[in-house]
């Protein structure tokens, strides 16, 4: 009677054995960049929300400063500016040499309105730099809002 071989021995190896770990090492640097892409469009988003927030909540605020009988202006621009300044910093958004803010004031001479104009240019530097496009002209954001000042 013969004697029964052991099943480790009738198995045989298969030619395919490293393929998955193949495929795995050829998809995975492109996995990692669209990862890192997605984390950077929505971190880039993000921050541009904030900055157009600023740039809203500061002509707002400056809309709201009356003046007296001659306004020129200067301390409608001064709060828009402080509030600008004071938002930032709150959202994250340090303004430490780099970021660009200024508030304009002037009449509409064909309604006689006055205007407030807060623009604020942010510079943008993403952590990963896969869309450096993002980055060269940083974030911009004008925002203008009738003064209640008439």
């Amino acid at each position: 009677m013969k004697t029964p071989r052991p099943l480790r021995s009738l198995r045989r190896r298969s030619p395919r054995r490293g393929a998955a770990a193949l495929e795995f090492a050829l998809v995975l640097p492109v996995l990692i960049t669209l990862f890192g892409g997605i984390i950077e469009l929505s971190l880039f988003i993000s921050t541009f929300h904030r900055v157009n927030r600023v740039a809203r909540d500061a002509a707002r605020v400056g809309s709201t400063i009356i003046e007296g009988d001659e306004p020129d202006g200067t301390l409608i621009v001064e709060a828009a500016e402080d509030h600008a300044n004071l938002a930032l910093d709150a959202a994250g958004l340090p303004c430490e040499g780099g970021c660009v803010m200024e508030a304009t004031w002037e009449e509409d001479e064909d309604s006689g309105y006055f205007f407030i104009t807060v623009d604020i240019t942010y510079p943008y530097s993403g952590i990963t730099n896969i869309l450096p496009d993002l980055m060269e002209d940083g974030i911009r954001s004008r925002f203008s809002m009738v003064s209640q000042q008439q």
